[in-house]
């Protein structure tokens, strides 16, 4: 047993080294041998609990994914589920919000465009998140069906990917706006 917590301590490590290389130089110029050195070990380990680059970017999508749920979970109880409306306003308020995610994120897509797992995993990233809104529409009974939750979902979530990226230019406009937009989507399709 206690090398699987090793494994995963190092796995950690490297995926937090990795995350730092990202964020500091841009995915194109994050090597191996830099990770390696930022996360003080020897490459070959880095490679044996990791893999290549393309590896490490597909765990980082999962880590960041794991990242999202413990957000929007950290404002409930254990156990409970979000209602429909806490969980749209948690993907306006705070599902964006993570300034870390979302230049990994930019940084993910680049490569998505040359990496077909890395493009699936980023849209099973954000398809869980329309699933999510999709099934609490359904629970909620809003929505005439399916091709309108799905529409629903796809512009809430845009609405706030747009909002978290212009708002990194500077270009910033109140979140209760935002709110007002949705709700206002909302009842078209009610």
């Amino acid at each position: 047993m206690a090398r699987g917590k090793v494994g995963d301590e190092r796995k950690e490590q490297i995926l937090s080294a990795f995350e730092a290389c990202v964020l500091r130089n841009g995915l194109a110029k994050t090597t191996l041998q830099a990770v390696a050195d930022e996360a003080k070990l020897p490459r070959s380990l880095v490679r044996y609990f990791v893999g290549n680059k393309p590896a490490m970017a597909n765990l980082l999508i999962d880590r960041m994914s794991e990242r999202a749920e413990r957000d929007l979970v950290s404002g409930f109880p254990v156990g409970v589920k979000p209602s429909f409306s806490e969980l749209i306003y948690f993907v306006i308020d705070g599902a964006f919000t993570n300034t870390t995610s979302n230049k990994i994120i930019g940084e993910l897509w680049y490569l998505s465009e040359k990496n077909e797992q890395i493009k699936q995993n980023l849209a099973l990233l954000y398809g869980g998140l329309q699933n999510q809104i999709i099934e609490g529409m359904e629970a909620e009974n809003i929505g005439k069906n399916i091709e309108d939750r799905k529409t629903f979902a796809h512009a809430v979530m845009s609405l706030a990917y747009g909002q978290a990226s212009f708002e990194e230019l500077g270009l910033v406009i109140s979140k209760a706006s935002t709110k007002h937009m949705v709700d206002a989507m909302l009842q078209s399709i009610i």
